[in-house]
């Protein structure tokens, strides 16, 4: 069934079949509205769209076309008593559009031959260089005045006209708080609008939009023109939004998971992108809460970015500087360039970062076998680290229907990535001290050149659209350790991993009426070899993973004014196969496949919101949790994977809602065959009171949790007070644990944000979670203050300064205690946490990266 499937979606003949039915489908509906009438109309800077409607509904006949493609165009004319043929070879001059009449209907359509007049394009802001979104533009005769065109300016400040009079003209300018603006008309134009001091005199004006809102199942961030924007990089940006978190690997949304993020219509596949983009470039930010069966069953939540259009060709650029202070340095410099002519889009970029690091863990641990182990280890960690990143690729669109492009991106480090640990471990044994030792160990982390293409294809035709990336990625990485200590107990590994992942991935979608359909397939194939060699205190391995994926997916949803429905289904099939040393072990070569059913119900009216939603989601566990090698830590410490690890599903039920300012997330979560970090004794008869850090398996567990976020405006301050609660009932005492506590986890946070005129703003951020004891684990208090000022200079705010420190008190030290099998660990992680960091970026002819390609086997590329 699965390959039916599939190549009825790769069989272009059938894939035109379905597009011809649909456009018949069309024409059908449309000849009941058959009529013939003259046409009289007066428009003035009316968008195309619009004026196509009214020609439709004065002429009787049907009109086929795209709003897409039409949308950004606007007609200034008058028509009197004209057919509706006539009629639409008015609104049509001068445009990239031709139409075609049939017996009951016309066809507008894109025409790549047409050549499109030459357009009077501008930007109008304010003296602080900010956009400002309709603002009435009016073209007007130079020597009588009389109105030759209009418009209003767009959400990113912009606005486009009809071609150059062949006379002189001038542009008038008009805003509401502002001093109108006559200058004269130019093919390109760039407008400042002064304040009016006279008119808001006063006048208290009041910013009605709110900057966050329920839209549906999903929560919309205006970014442009409120205190998001003032966050330095989008990266920055994110971690401030509603529900979000930023653990440092990646963002999750509280109550989901890890979330996938998109700039526009672009999967981001390294932080460097989210690095370059600026927060002020971008429009807003939806956090979708309940994906759908177009993204894959792992994740948890999908974060999209919408930016401001820009305009114009030539080279732009970005360039970067960071320093980062605490007890030991880090940097980070990076260029970002930008060369754009026609339909063609080039880019290029390239990262350094360089890291000296350090870090004093303590650590209890305490095993009982045969006797009672206690060891209290301090250690100290100092590291040193340089990477370089960088991508090279280009986008081209030969029409606006169409776009393709690659992206060839590679990673590695500058020599070798090292560490250094001295730790003093003091064991005892009955209660009895029997071994006061000092341990060194080094280790030695190689990158080599690491490897990531990606090439895609994005097409509309007609009400239909096809989105098509393929993907390859392979990395190699070598780690050597040696350790030594007082007894004379030395240990040395040598470990190298490589792999290769091939993805492919194809979405048809359309928009039909109030509904809109989306389907297609999903395909990936690994390859990962791990090989171990160690002197003794383990076994020597030599794994090889080979695991296909193959998933078919569609998606459903439909708009019922104030509701609206979205059903899913996915399929996925996974097989694995698992070589030691060259043998097929049968018993950890799984199969697994299976439907994720998805759907959601929601409600938008009286600035109330709903959203009820149902997910099925899988999850399989990343690489190294599924290793067979044991790595040494120290003569008491061990770690380990399980190459028995299932995959774990999850089965959600989730409610968000909101008012105004309120929002309110609550869910539910069954999991089966969760995947957990575990403690147990190494080996009580070769290493007494050594303990094993590694992974298990839970049959089932349940999560249940709420959060609520409170974010009022306060005059020049954007405060938003979160609060989560979510408990985790997962039974550890099948597996040796014999603590069971079932107290929820509380996370408590305040972002402060006041923006200030000329430029200023100022950012503080609180977060406490409160001593509880949950499942197997004791979470003593924690929490952190980071603050951040930031100050914008230049023209079009090219230069931005940020000054900032983190963990201003030096209290997020995430101290906790962990009991396993005849087991525990206490354990104080001590980094180097308080740091003072300066940024300065500098941005010139800023263009936006047209790139669409989304990438493919997203999720695989996490595990590996």
């Amino acid at each position: 069934m699965k390959h039916n499937v599939i190549s009825m979606i790769y069989s272009p003949h059938r894939l035109l079949a379905v597009l011809l039915a649909a456009t018949l489908c069309a024409a059908a509906t449309a000849a009941a509205g058959n009529g013939k009438g003259r046409v009289s109309l007066t428009l003035e800077g009316e968008p195309l769209p619009s004026a196509l409607k009214k020609i439709e509904k004065q002429g009787g006949k049907s009109i086929l076309f795209t709003y897409k493609e039409t949308e950004r165009y606007r007609v200034t004319a008058t028509i009197k008593n004209r057919t509706q043929a006539e009629a639409m070879a008015i609104v049509l001059d001068g445009k990239p559009f031709s139409f075609i009449e049939r017996d009951i209907y016309f066809v507008v359509q894109y025409d790549a031959g047409k050549k499109e007049q030459a357009r009077v394009r501008g930007l109008v802001t304010d003296t602080k260089g900010r956009p400002l979104a309709f603002a009435t533009v009016m073209m007007l005769d130079k020597a009588t005045g009389r109105l030759l065109a209009g418009c209003v300016t767009a959400g990113d400040g912009t606005f486009v006209l009809p071609s150059l009079p062949g006379r002189p003209a001038r542009l008038k300018v008009s805003f509401v708080g502002f001093k109108t603006a006559v200058v004269d008309c130019r093919a390109d134009n760039s407008i400042r609008l002064a304040d009016d001091t006279k008119l808001l005199k006063g006048v208290t004006v009041k910013d009605t939009r709110l900057m966050i809102e329920h839209k549906g199942g999903s929560i919309m961030a205006n970014v442009q023109g409120t205190v998001l924007s003032m966050f330095g990089s989008a990266a920055e940006m994110i971690g401030h939004l509603p529900f979000v978190t930023n653990d440092g690997g990646g963002f999750n949304v509280i109550g989901r998971g890890a979330a996938e993020v998109y700039i526009n219509s672009r999967k981001v596949r390294n932080s460097g992108d989210l690095e370059r983009l600026r927060a002020e470039d971008i429009v807003s930010a939806e956090i979708i809460m309940n994906p759908g069966a177009r993204y894959s069953s792992s994740i948890g939540a999908v974060i999209r970015l919408k930016t401001v259009r820009k305009r114009g060709d030539g080279l732009s650029g970005r360039v970067f500087a960071e320093w980062n202070q605490g007890r030991r340095g880090t940097g980070n410099e990076a260029v970002w360039l930008n060369y754009r002519t026609g339909g063609l889009d080039i880019f290029a970029s390239g990262h350094t970062a360089h890291e000296d690091s350090y870090s004093a863990p303590s650590r209890e641990n305490r095993v009982e076998t045969s006797s009672v182990w206690r060891n209290i280890t301090r250690s100290k960690n100092e590291g040193h680290e340089a990477v370089f990143d960088g991508e090279l690729g280009f986008n081209y669109e030969p029409d606006a229907r169409q776009s393709l492009g690659v992206r060839y991106a590679t990673y590695t480090h500058l020599g070798d990535k090292t560490e250094r640990t001295r730790s003093q471990t003091e064991v005892y044994r009955d209660g009895e001290k029997v071994e006061d030792n000092v341990t060194n160990t080094s280790t030695a982390q190689k990158d080599g050149w690491n490897h990531s293409v990606n090439a895609y294809y994005t097409g509309t035709f007609g009400k239909w659209g096809i989105d098509f990336n393929a993907d390859y990625y392979g990395n190699k990485r070598v780690t050597s350790l040696s350790s030594a200590d007082l007894t004379g107990d030395n240990a040395a590994s040598d470990n190298t991993v490589r792999s290769d992942m091939y993805a492919a991935k194809l979405v048809i979608s359309a928009t039909l009426g109030k509904s809109s359909v989306a389907f297609g397939t999903e395909e990936t194939f690994t390859n990962r070899r791990d090989a171990f060699t160690q002197n003794g205190f383990a076994a020597d391995a030599d794994d090889k993973l080979l695991q296909s994926y193959y998933s078919a997916f569609a998606d459903y949803s439909v708009n019922l004014g104030k509701f609206s429905l979205r059903a899913g289904l996915r399929y996925e099939y996974q097989r694995t196969r698992y070589y030691q040393f060259g043998k097929l072990v049968r018993s950890q070569s799984p199969t697994y496949s299976g439907l994720m059913p998805s759907a959601s119900v929601s409600y938008s009216g009286g600035g109330w919101a709903f959203s009820l939603a149902y997910r099925t989601m899988k999850f399989s566990p990343a690489y190294d949790m599924l290793a067979s090698s044991v790595s040494y830590k120290n003569k008491y410490l061990y770690y380990g994977g399980d190459p028995n690890l299932k995959p774990q599903y999850h089965y959600q039920v989730s409610l968000d809602a909101g008012w105004k300012w309120i929002f309110v997330n609550v869910w539910y979560d069954y999991i089966k065959d969760e995947y957990t970090t575990f403690f147990r004794p190494y080996d009580p008869d070769g290493h007494p009171g050594a303990l094993l850090h590694t992974m298990a398996s839970i049959p089932y567990s349940n999560a249940y949790g709420a959060s609520v976020s409170l974010m009022p405006k306060i005059g020049l301050w954007q405060p938003n007070l979160q609060v989560t609660v979510h408990r985790l009932e997962s039974d550890y005492r099948p597996l040796g644990s014999t603590k069971h506590w079932r107290r929820p986890r509380t996370r408590l946070s305040l972002d402060n944000s006041f923006m200030f005129s000329h430029g200023w703003f100022v950012n503080l951020y609180c977060a406490y979670m409160p001593y509880t004891r949950s499942n197997n684990v004791v979470d003593k208090a924690c929490g952190y203050i980071d603050m951040r000022v930031r100050k914008t200079l230049l023209k079009d705010n090219a230069l931005n300064i940020t000054l900032g420190v983190n963990d201003l008190l030096k209290t997020n030290n995430k101290p906790f205690i962990m009991y396993g099998d005849r087991a525990y660990s206490d354990i104080r992680y001590n980094n180097d946490s308080r740091r003072v960091f300066l940024a300065v970026t500098y941005s010139f002819n800023m263009t936006k990266n047209k790139y669409r390609g989304k990438g493919a086997g997203q999720a695989e590329k996490n595990r590996l």
